[in-house]
C-alpha cells in the first residue's frame, strides 16, 4: 500500500496549507451573531413594552357612568372641594417582556381640578411578567375650584407607567378605557368660585 493509498489518522494535525481553523472560525461567526442578537434585542426590548389600556376604578359614591358618552361612555366625578377620591389603576404587561413598573400617574390636564396627594402618589416598584397584570392606587384631592368658569369640562383621558425592561428606561402614556370627567357646573361648594360667567381666575 502506497502512502497516499493509507487512510488519515483523524487525530494527527492536519498538513500545511490545509484548512484546519475552519471549524473554529465558524464558532466564532456563530458566538458573534448570538451576541448581536442579544445585544440588538436588549437595545429594541423598550420598543415591544405594551401596557392595555386601563379602565380605572373608583370608590361608588365617587361619581357617576354615564353611558353613551363618549365611544366606551364617561365617568363623571363628584366634585367635593377638599375632600379626597382614590383611583385604583390596573397595570397591565401586553408585551413579550417583562416590566418593571415604578411610576403611574394620570395625565393632567392644564389646569387640574385634582392634585395628587404626597402620601398616595409613590409607587412601590413591582415587575409583571408577559401577560401579567398588577394594580395602583392612586390618591387625589379635589382642589382649584378657582381655575373653572360655568361652562368649562376638565378631563382626566390617559394614564403615564413608567419604569424599565431589562435594565433600560421605559415610558407608555395610554389611554383609558373609561375616562373620567369633572363638569365645572356641579361645582358649587368650591370656595374659591365667584360663579359669574366667564370668570376664569388661574393664577
Amino acid at each position: 500500500m502506497s502512502v497516499l493509498d493509507r487512510p488519515r489518522d483523524a487525530t494527527a494535525p492536519l498538513p500545511p496549507g490545509q484548512p484546519a481553523g475552519r471549524g473554529r472560525r465558524r464558532l466564532r461567526l456563530w458566538v458573534a451573531a448570538v451576541l448581536v442578537l442579544v445585544l440588538g434585542g436588549w437595545l429594541l426590548s423598550p420598543y415591544a413594552v405594551r401596557v392595555a389600556p386601563p379602565e380605572v376604578a373608583l370608590d361608588a359614591d365617587a361619581g357617576l357612568m354615564v353611558e353613551g358618552y363618549g365611544p366606551a361612555g364617561t365617568f363623571a366625578l363628584d366634585y367635593r372641594f377638599g375632600e379626597q377620591v382614590l383611583v385604583t389603576v390596573p397595570v397591565a404587561n401586553d408585551s413579550p417582556v417583562p416590566l418593571r413598573v415604578e411610576s403611574v400617574e394620570l395625565v393632567e390636564p392644564a389646569y387640574p381640578l385634582m392634585e395628587p396627594r404626597p402620601d398616595g402618589a409613590v409607587v412601590e416598584p413591582f415587575t409583571l411578567l408577559p401577560g401579567q397584570s398588577g394594580e395602583v392606587d392612586l390618591s387625589f384631592e379635589f382642589t382649584n375650584c378657582r381655575y373653572y368658569h360655568e361652562r368649562a369640562n376638565n378631563a382626566y383621558e390617559q394614564v403615564r407607567v413608567s419604569g424599565s425592561v431589562l435594565g433600560r428606561q421605559v415610558t407608555r402614556t395610554v389611554d383609558l378605557a373609561v375616562p373620567l370627567v369633572v363638569h365645572s357646573q356641579v361645582i358649587l361648594n368650591g370656595p374659591d368660585r365667584t360663579l359669574v360667567r366667564g370668570d376664569d381666575r388661574r393664577l
